[in-house]
């Protein structure tokens, strides 16, 4: 699934060739991946101005004219792909082999826009979504999700006092937790804990102060740098305009089971936390 930075590189993208176009034509051939009555989308999409391209945790934001939201999450195996009217395509999410041939059997949405270009919605899996809400509820809507750890009032205080609702679940799992920070996923969490050095087993309880301070720190600095780098690529994942991420290349424990630590040169950990794999160096993280 697309963590914070992906989502977040397919944003910006995104935004360059969206906003200020208008929706004039939209198809849905599984109405099941639509969380809102097919009719509003025909009534508050179709006609409406694309005003701003924007994010929330793992979650795109269209802001319409029409005075509602379209949210898209991707989930798993979403992709965008965005075909312009002389058949330039950009693709962001879960790369599909022949994405240049769109539609194809994956394509469940399409927004055609003023330009004369197309939006499709692929996934192969069919986990993602899109729902339509007015502007007014969207605060509501999103209010379950913690703070976003990139903006400016991501404070070290907040931050404490939701992670200390979990004080009882290891702090890999409290990360994992949409409700104490926004975003996070396996990926990062595994990177945030090395860089902090944290061991992921470790109880929220069991943290000083100067361990969460660290955390804290490192979250901010861990997608910062991902964010610079397009993302992380292995296999699940291409910016919106069909490249991979590079922080795969940077990682330092995720995924580097049985590697050397590049930073003591011990051998990187496997274990399974919350039902998610979970690496880690014993040496440099305590």
């Amino acid at each position: 699934m697309p963590e914070l930075p992906e989502v977040e590189t397919i944003r910006r993208d995104l935004a360059r060739v969206l906003i200020g176009q208008k929706v004039v034509d939209f198809k849905a051939d599984k109405p099941r991946l639509l969380r809102s009555p097919l009719k509003l989308y025909k009534i508050k999409l179709v006609g409406a101005t694309i005003l701003s391209v924007k994010r929330r945790a793992k979650l795109l934001l269209f802001e319409l004219s029409s005075d509602y939201v379209l949210i898209i999450h991707l989930k798993m195996t979403g992709q965008l792909v965005w075909r312009s009217q002389v058949g330039k395509v950009r693709s962001g999410g879960h790369p599909i082999q022949g994405v240049d041939q769109v539609p194809n059997k994956f394509t469940y949405i399409t927004l055609k826009l003023s330009s004369g270009g197309k939006l499709f919605f692929n996934d192969v899996r069919q986990f993602g979504y899109w729902q339509l809400i007015p502007k007014r509820d969207l605060l509501r809507q999103l209010q379950h999700y913690g703070p976003e750890p990139l903006a400016r009032n991501f404070s070290l205080n907040e931050f404490s006092r939701r992670l200390g609702r979990h004080a009882n679940t290891t702090i890999k799992s409290a990360l994992l937790n949409q409700t104490v920070v926004a975003g996070l996923g396996n990926i990062y969490v595994d990177e945030t804990l090395f860089a902090a050095r944290v061991r992921p087993i470790r109880k929220v309880s069991s943290l000083k102060n100067k361990e969460t301070m660290a955390i804290h720190q490192a979250i901010i600095k861990i997608l910062k740098k991902a964010v610079a780098a397009r993302g992380t690529s292995f296999n699940t994942y291409v910016d919106a305009k069909g490249r991979s991420g590079s922080y795969w290349r940077v990682r330092y424990v995720y995924g580097r089971p049985g590697q050397k630590c590049l930073k003591c040169g011990q051998v990187i950990k496997r274990t399974i936390i919350a039902g998610r794999g979970t690496h880690y160096c014993a040496s440099c993280q305590k």
